[in-house]
């Protein structure tokens, strides 16, 4: 076959492919807002999602809704389906409410953090200060398949005593308010890039982040079947 017979071929084969579409790869766009009245303050940072697939972009969405506590009036808004116009109207309703509502200064911080080909996850903070500081973590992964949040169970091959015993292992500085890790709990649970996340208790947060090294507890997870954590 000569080159031209040759680069026809290959032409009409890459034609003939399934198109990876740009939708699949997610994308998000960084919006914020900051609003202040006397010392009551609202600030938030969102990744807000722009690009993806439908089903995982929508869940992404509403989770970033659940996290900013939209209720009331607001929560008649779809936010699953918003563009992120609405979606920065939306913030700022949020923040004002806050101002005119709350006390002492609230930061919310909502973060893309990993992306593979089955999978996204990302990770929200939450702080209030007054008197004191308190944080509230939560972390979520979204499967690329169906947009469907995935659970301790999707990830952890052992019961979840095994689970609170590795969680205790990688307590790393948490400040504990428990003498054992049969007095944690199993919350929220993520993978980014060589590490599994899960959120438990300690000191001054409705929830930490205990950060379990992948590799290291590897024989405790359901093996991954191909390019991506999700593949099952």
């Amino acid at each position: 076959m000569n080159r031209k017979m040759l680069s026809i071929v290959i032409l009409q084969f890459v034609m003939s492919m399934p198109a990876v579409a740009a939708a699949d790869y997610f994308d998000v766009v960084p919006l914020s807002c900051r609003e202040g009245s006397g010392s009551v303050k609202y600030e938030a940072s969102v990744d807000f999602p722009v690009g993806g697939g439908r089903e995982v972009m929508a869940a992404a969405k509403e989770w970033i809704g659940e996290i900013l506590e939209v209720d009331g009036t607001m929560a008649e808004q779809d936010v699953s389906g918003m563009s992120a116009d609405d979606f920065g109207r939306l913030l700022g309703a949020v923040a004002a409410d806050f101002v005119k509502t709350g006390d002492g200064h609230r930061e919310v911080n909502i973060t893309w953090l990993y992306e593979d080909p089955t999978c996204v996850s990302y990770e929200a903070v939450v702080t209030d200060r007054d008197s004191m500081t308190w944080t509230a973590s939560s972390v979520a992964t979204f499967s690329k398949r169906d947009g469907h949040r995935i659970t301790p169970e999707e990830v952890f091959s052992c019961d979840e005593k095994q689970i609170k015993r590795l969680m205790w292992q990688y307590r790393g500085d948490l400040p504990m308010e428990v003498s054992s890790p049969d007095a944690l709990y199993v919350g929220d649970v993520a993978f980014i890039d060589g590490w599994v996340i899960v959120i438990g208790p300690a000191r001054g947060t409705s929830g930490a982040e205990y950060r379990l090294r992948y590799p290291e507890i590897e024989k405790w997870l359901i093996p991954a079947k191909g390019e991506g954590y999700l593949s099952r």
